[in-house]
């Protein structure tokens, strides 16, 4: 046992020796360098242990230490490092430890030293490989866990921007909502006193042209005899005028309350309020011979009945009046039906609009066709829209020159009382 101990000690001193060197060797050589150095001086510390305990073994567990220095190798050097271990391993076993010693017979080997032989490669590729996959995974545990401390510290600066961004929103904010409330105030006073202007300047005008309407009127029917033709033609003109005007102010004063004015909601059904616009136009209907047909039943929308009405008395209006001369009027009224949306349509065989006017038609004092056959006040389509968009939907046109057109407004679907 004393023998056994001075070479471990002896082997022990060895290995110190060839790691101080190999340390003192660091600042000189590569990295690679020093792995494989390392690799080779635990090889030839198994050995050295191994020769220790050479007169205790025998020719028996020849390969046992050189487990560990594969493992050791794998571990602290690397993969290929350790495919180095094995290699040598394998030589330093066989030349020191295996009977006959100090040589190589492989022509006489056995098949249990072949099996030997195998079993011993792949023992130490396993722990070489295991080794590899473990270095990997601790890699890449270490970088996304570098990854997730980068991430938290992104989001706390992301968190502490964001806050101080919010603090700064809710200044703006309040400083917004301080002058939204002033301007909407002075927004307030100044549309009332619009209105109250718009009141009496429509008083005001209609009364006049109610005198000159009537006082044209009279001149017609009890002073006719004493004017000629030319001064017959200029009394129906100036009272047509007047009548014009009187329509022009109206209209116009419907527009302006039709955006400030408070309206209700309910579950309107079309079907009546076509029956009554046809019945309204029922005059015009019949002298132009128009023919009229509807696709029953139509539906019910969420909206305002005054309001739906409004708009299809210009609709239907426009239908019978925009027309080629000498062509009977058709009007197709048919819906469909999207989801929660209802789109009335209104399809006639007139003039149509070109595309570059379709969407100008719906503006205010817009006015395409102003011939006298087919005069009006260039607010009715104006007032359809904003009837519409105050009952929270849609108007639009689909038309081509020479081929009619189809007018539709979209509303919302009617409520479910349950």
């Amino acid at each position: 046992m004393t023998v056994l101990r001075a070479k471990f000690l002896h082997s022990l001193h060895w290995l110190q020796s060839s790691v101080a060197a190999n340390n003192s060797l660091a600042g000189s050589t590569s990295s690679v360098a020093r792995r494989y150095s390392v690799s080779i001086a635990i090889l030839v510390l198994a050995t050295a242990i191994r020769w220790a305990l050479d007169s205790a073994l025998g020719n028996t567990q020849a390969y046992t230490f050189y487990f560990a220095a594969i493992a050791l190798t794998s571990w602290y050097s690397g993969f290929w490092p350790s495919i180095l271990a094995i290699c040598l391993s394998y030589l330093a076993a066989h030349w020191f430890f295996v009977f006959p010693r100090h040589q190589f017979v492989f022509h006489e080997y056995s098949l249990d030293d072949y099996i030997s032989l195998g079993g011993f490669l792949f023992s130490g590729l396993a722990i070489a490989f295991t080794s590899r996959a473990l270095h990997n995974a601790r890699n890449r545990s270490e970088a996304e866990r570098q990854l997730l401390a980068r991430e938290i510290i992104g989001r706390e600066r992301a968190q502490q921007e964001l806050q101080h961004a919010q603090e700064q929103l809710r200044e703006h904010a309040l400083t917004l909502e301080k002058r939204v409330e002033e301007r909407t105030a002075s927004l307030r006073e100044s549309i009332q006193s619009l209105e109250g202007v718009c009141y009496h300047i429509a008083h005001d005008l209609r009364a006049p042209l109610r005198a000159i309407q009537g006082f044209t009127t009279i001149l017609l029917s009890d002073y006719a005899s004493n004017l000629d033709q030319t001064g017959k033609d200029f009394a129906r003109r100036a009272a047509n005028s007047a009548h014009r005007m009187d329509n022009l102010i109206f209209s116009l004063l419907e527009y302006g309350q039709l955006g400030h004015m408070q309206i209700p909601f309910s579950n309107v059904p079309l079907e009546p309020l076509v029956n009554a616009t046809l019945d309204h136009l029922a005059d015009e209907i019949r002298s132009s011979k128009a023919e009229i047909r509807i696709e029953q039943p139509l539906p019910s929308v969420w909206g305002n009945p005054e309001l739906i009405l409004q708009v299809l008395e210009n609709l239907f209006s426009n239908a019978l009046k925009f027309i080629p001369a000498g062509t009977i009027p058709k009007i197709h009224i048919y819906f469909e039906q999207t989801g929660k949306l209802v789109k009335l349509c209104i399809k006639d065989n007139g003039i149509g609009i070109k595309s570059e006017y379709q969407k100008r038609i719906f503006q205010i004092f817009e006015q395409l066709n102003k011939t006298d056959a087919a005069s009006g006040t260039g607010i009715g389509l104006a007032l359809v829209a904003k009837a519409v968009q105050r009952m929270h939907g849609r108007v639009g046109i689909q038309s081509q020159p020479r081929q009619g057109s189809v007018f539709w407004i979209e509303l919302p679907g009617a409520i479910s009382q349950n």
